[in-house]
């Protein structure tokens, strides 16, 4: 038996294809017993994963302001039970409230990534005894390690369906060489302009990877090393939201009066007029909407925000709802 295995691992990024991340602010973390002390260290272990999540960097846990609010992680909780996990292991569900969690991130001013996201699509090759493999839909042990890193970081995912038309795309020696005018071929079918390449190693029960993201303008290598496959997913799944996160997350503005004004047109309905102020509401970045005029299919709004106003268009822009027209001077709602 080989002491070497190769994986290659090729994650498409869906540009403009994004995701509403459901049960956001659900997380459930493995607890001792049920006992208080255990379950405030699991509470503890819970607001940390959380705060990781909605900032997608781990640099929030050096934040002092948020550290600080750990000990009263309970008043930013709607709900919390116990749930047997895989091989019956226990784990505290812990439900988090939107509203106070975005507006502590807000006060200490880290970065709030809403729950529009990029969905990341995960191409896996393997060399084996068996010789070079993918790994699709139905594998058991790197399917499942990714999707829990994925879902654990809050990212939007999912397998492709390695059917004849991506295996004639992408044949298996060109995934491992990493060619990437093949890669770029293969991922045209899923509208992606961006995607992480790279390779696993596994030598007796380590593992290390090494590539890179290329989604939009971030080109970044990665280098991850861990001792399980799970952990080696979830350094991957890290990286790849860390990237993702600078692009896409808002930075607020505190001390500073933020406001922006902008004419929309393309409302020509009433329901178009109250999709456009619910969709920028809902936007983690925007305190307030408020319209200042109305002329025929246009509207001008006065916007109250937590961050810049280009900020905020970036956060949009997988959406595609809100888009600037021809001449620049304005926007246009897509229904």
């Amino acid at each position: 038996m080989r002491l070497l295995t190769f994986l290659t691992i090729f994650c498409i990024s869906v540009s403009a294809s994004a995701a509403t991340v459901n049960n956001l602010y659900d997380v459930a973390v493995p607890v001792a017993d049920q006992t208080e002390e255990s379950r405030s260290d699991a509470i503890g272990g819970a607001f940390q994963r959380m705060l990781v999540r909605l900032s997608g960097t781990e640099q929030v846990l050096e934040n002092p302001v948020l550290m600080g609010e750990q000990g009263n992680a309970q008043s930013y909780m709607s709900s919390l039970r116990y749930e047997r996990g895989s091989e019956e292991q226990l784990l505290l569900s812990v439900t988090f409230m939107a509203g106070p969690m975005q507006k502590l991130l807000e006060r200490a001013a880290a970065p709030v990534w809403g729950s529009s996201r990029p969905r990341t699509q995960i191409w896996l090759a393997v060399n084996s005894d068996d010789g070079r493999t993918v790994v699709g839909p139905e594998e058991s042990q790197w399917k499942s390690a990714f999707d829990d890193a994925m879902r654990s970081r809050g990212l939007p995912w999912m397998f492709p369906a390695w059917d004849l038309e991506d295996q004639m795309a992408l044949p298996v020696a060109s995934l491992w060489g990493l060619f990437e005018e093949d890669i770029n071929s293969a991922a045209a079918r899923y509208s992606s302009d961006g995607y992480v390449a790279g390779r696993i190693m596994a030598l007796g029960s380590s593992f290390s990877f090494t590539g890179y993201i290329n989604h939009a303008d971030i080109h970044h290598s990665l280098s991850v090393q861990a001792d399980t496959p799970e952990l080696l997913a979830s350094g991957v799944a890290g990286e790849i939201a860390e990237k993702l996160s600078e692009r896409y997350a808002v930075i607020p503005l505190t001390g500073i009066d933020n406001s922006e004004l902008i004419r929309v047109t393309g409302v020509t309905t009433f329901a178009d007029y109250r999709a456009l102020l619910e969709y920028l509401s809902a936007n983690v970045a925007v305190r307030d909407v408020v319209v200042v005029a109305s002329d025929r299919d246009e509207v001008t709004l006065a916007l109250d925000l937590t961050s810049s106003w280009s900020q905020v268009l970036d956060s949009m822009a997988l959406d595609k709802k809100i888009t600037a027209n021809e001449e620049g001077v304005a926007y246009v709602w897509q229904r």
